[in-house]
């Protein structure tokens, strides 16, 4: 026995899933009792109609608010850069003040660690001399 080598696509798309189900729904009810869908156990074809149409309304509205996050990002992080200079300048001023008791920067609400920070690794050339970096 040969198989059919043909495949029937529900398409992932959404779009394109609500335009099948609501081609599915018109040809059903253009066809009534002769439908060949009638057999299936779907008590109320309007019902199915208007859960397709709130599923596409709900999926406009997820896609506004992803775009409106977007735009609500982008705009936090154009302030936040801006305000990034605020910060900096405020620690370089009394890092300058404080120059002998950075800790006290701490009072102002920066995080002050007291580890030095990491800096290029050392090697040795050759002629014994140190240098910064491979």
């Amino acid at each position: 026995m040969l198989r059919n080598p043909m495949r029937v696509v529900v398409p992932s798309n959404i779009y394109s899933f609500l335009g099948l189900l609501q081609r599915i729904i018109k040809k059903h009810q253009e066809e009534g009792p002769s439908s060949p869908l009638s057999v299936l156990n779907m008590s109320c074809w309007d019902a199915i109609e208007e859960k397709r149409r709130k599923c596409f309304e709900i999926q406009q509205r997820a896609e506004a608010l992803r775009r409106e996050g977007e735009q609500l990002t982008a705009e936090k992080h154009k302030l936040q850069k801006e305000l990034l200079g605020v910060v900096r300048a405020a620690r370089n001023v009394l890092l300058g003040i404080h120059a002998h008791n950075p800790k006290n920067l701490g009072e102002w609400g920066f995080e002050v660690n007291h580890s030095p920070s990491r800096s290029a690794k050392k090697t040795t050339t050759p002629s014994g001399q140190t240098g910064a970096g491979a």
